[in-house]
């Protein structure tokens, strides 16, 4: 079983990420709605296989978050999910190792085919 993370700044949308994850079996051992909750539970030792993490929050950025797991926490992988569509948020996240952005809105099959692609 695959362990995931989400962090997202909406707990409807995690609520609801949480439920269809928890429905084909993965272990959702982190979620946050931001970065504090999120190194928070990363340091009691709660590490997941992939972490799923919004790009835009109202008080900070996704990719600086993002820099900084590269950097404490570099064997976790990261998927960046966004409405937003742009090159620079994309190429910014390839450089920091992000192999996949999911783009909302995304359906149920496009969320679990691109978990098991991470």
């Amino acid at each position: 079983m695959k362990k995931i993370g989400l962090v997202d700044d909406s707990i409807v949308l995690r609520s609801a990420i949480r439920s269809v994850l928890e429905s084909f079996d993965y272990d959702v051992c982190v979620e946050a709605g931001n970065s504090s909750e999120l190194f928070a539970q990363l340091e009691k030792n709660a590490k997941p296989d992939l972490l799923l993490l919004d790009v835009f929050f109202p008080t900070e950025n996704g990719l600086d978050i993002l820099a900084r797991l590269h950097k404490q926490y570099p064997k976790i992988k990261v998927m960046l999910v966004t409405g937003m569509r742009q090159d620079t948020i994309a190429e910014e996240a390839k450089r920091l190792g992000v192999k996949r952005i999911l783009y909302k809105p995304f359906d149920t099959d496009e969320l679990i085919s691109a978990i098991k692609q991470a």
